[in-house]
């Protein structure tokens, strides 16, 4: 009779947890290393949660790492695309503004058809519907293609960025993107716009909208219908539009603040490690031996300009700092003073007490790590990619930037040695430091974590859903309401206007009469 009951208790125990567990789809279908290693740590953690995740990604990496075996993990790989030469179109360094940003759904979207029409991934359009409870995509650059596998399992879609969302992401959520107030992170200024800062937001935004909705949705929708051998496919945009939940990977201090509906959240950090791997003995005899360090991560972009090279290192080297820089071993390391390195762990870095000051010409990653480890940035501004986050560290003076095209090697010089003896860029760091982590609940991945959990629970969101995303332009800027009132104010004054021409009208056509003392005769 106890075996009976303890049978019984271990059968209910493993209906509860199965009514725990889910199957995940998540698909991350960029072959950029930063687009994978960002997200590991998520899925990671909806591992321990007993989740079942299948993982379409170009750097397969869950098979065992680290001595901890994912048996809930299964990865299809495809890393084929990373062979195909469209990939060279992103590594043009002098793109800038709406050329950047074609190119980049271009590339995208050319990427994304070819791993729809692969082997491995046709596969999935033959399994059942609901053989998945939940489709996770990479929509970084855009909404993507691989938003079809929800449509296709008839299961909630989560969003998830590498950084700052794309303004059609946030309009498919119905986030409100005004130019003025909020303009877009492509844009090199984010607060106190001039007359002509104002004009440029509106009329990117009207580009962007113009060139999004009639030229990438129906691109996407003719592969669609080429993928899916279907006339009537779906629309790649109601798809987007109908997403339960997006979770951006920024720190929203970080970027022009707007009003967000309940279905975004902002993460920030989430690639960030709670323990660290120990630096490599090389590199860690060197800053062990140092007694003030400067770490260098630069774009290739930056590396491509010998002139830029050699005019910030001639600086540098003046300083009496030892410098770490992230470099390709092809560039000759002409002093002992430099420590030079493809591989280095740039947290692990920024961590460590002897490093005092991160030069970087942006990008969102190097900023929130030199803020989580509060190390104070030196902004090298070349190109208008990376503009906004060096502006953000300028705003919130965790740091300084310098136009390396336009200062001269004096000017390079005072700013650096402002940061470098001035403790207020380190006070400012911590600062701004304890005004990102105060957060509701744990950290990034926790919060991400307990969000896609809350999705499978209730099935979406869409008991969330604002009414703001279903307005039409019409009347979210309520041009119908004020052409009514308009008509009802110009009919008013038409009728008031008609009625005082009825009543003179009227006046003329009385007789008058006019009657003096004495007097009966009629003046008509």
């Amino acid at each position: 009779m106890s075996f009976q009951r303890f049978l019984i208790v271990q059968i209910l125990l493993c209906m509860v947890k199965n009514s725990y567990e889910s199957r995940i789809l998540v698909i991350l279908p960029i072959p950029f290393k930063e687009h994978q290693t960002v997200y590991q740590p998520l899925i990671e953690n909806l591992h321990k949660h007993e989740h079942e995740i299948t993982v379409l990604t170009t750097n397969p990496v869950f098979k065992s790492r680290d001595g901890i075996v994912f048996r809930n993990v299964t990865e299809i790989d495809l890393s084929f695309v990373y062979n195909l030469n469209i990939l060279d179109e992103l590594r043009d360094v002098d793109l800038e503004g709406s050329e950047m940003l074609k190119t980049i759904f271009n590339v995208m979207r050319k990427i994304y058809e070819v791993e729809l029409k692969s082997p491995k991934v046709e596969e999935l359009f033959k399994l059942r519907a609901g053989h998945f409870d939940l489709v996770i995509v990479d929509w970084s650059g855009s909404s993507s293609l691989m938003n079809i596998f929800a449509h296709h399992f008839k299961v909630p879609l989560v969003a998830i960025t590498n950084g700052e969302a794309f303004p059609n992401v946030h309009e498919a959520f119905g986030n409100p993107s005004h130019p003025i107030s909020f303009p877009s992170v492509f844009l090199p200024f984010t607060k106190n716009l001039n007359l002509l800062q104002r004009i440029s937001s509106v009329l990117f935004t009207i580009w962007y909208r113009f060139y999004y909705f009639t030229e990438e949705i129906p691109l996407q929708n003719e592969i669609i219908k080429n993928v899916l051998n279907e006339e009537n496919a779906p629309n790649m945009w109601e798809i987007a539009s109908s997403a339960d939940l997006l979770l951006i990977n920024s720190y929203e201090i970080l970027n022009n603040i707007r009003p967000i509906v309940p279905t975004t959240i902002y993460l920030g950090g989430i690639h960030q490690k709670a323990e660290l791997k120990p630096l490599s003995k090389s590199l860690k005899k060197f800053l062990d031996e140092s007694e003030r360090v400067v770490y260098v991560s630069l774009s290739n972009g930056f590396h491509q300009d010998r002139h830029r090279f050699e005019k910030l290192l001639t600086t540098l080297e003046k300083f009496d700092v030892d410098i770490v820089w992230n470099i390709n071993d092809d560039y000759i390391n002409t002093t002992s003073r430099m420590y030079q390195s493809n591989k280095i762990d740039q947290e692990g870095i920024l961590a460590h007490p002897k490093t005092i000051l991160h030069v970087t010409d942006g990008g969102q990653r190097n900023i929130e790590d030199s803020i989580h480890h509060t190390v104070p940035v030196f902004g090298i501004s070349y190109t208008l990619i990376y503009d906004h986050y060096l502006q953000q560290i300028e705003k919130f003076e965790c740091g300084l930037i310098s136009v390396i095209d336009f200062d001269n090697q004096n000017e390079v010089e005072n700013k650096l040695e402002e940061i470098i003896s001035s403790m207020r860029f380190k006070s400012n760091a911590v600062k701004l430091r304890n005004l990102i982590i105060d957060q509701p609940i744990g950290n990034s991945v926790e919060r991400a974590t307990w969000w896609i959990n809350y999705v499978i629970r209730n099935g979406g969101t869409k008991h969330l859903l604002s009414e703001h995303k279903t307005l039409s332009w019409m009347k979210y800027l309520m041009l119908d309401v004020l052409f009514a009132l308009l008509l009802g104010f110009a009919s008013m004054l038409f009728s008031f206007a008609y009625i005082i021409e009825r009543i003179r009208r009227y006046s003329k056509s009385l007789p008058y009469e006019k009657v003096t003392r004495g007097s009966k005769s009629k003046v008509l």
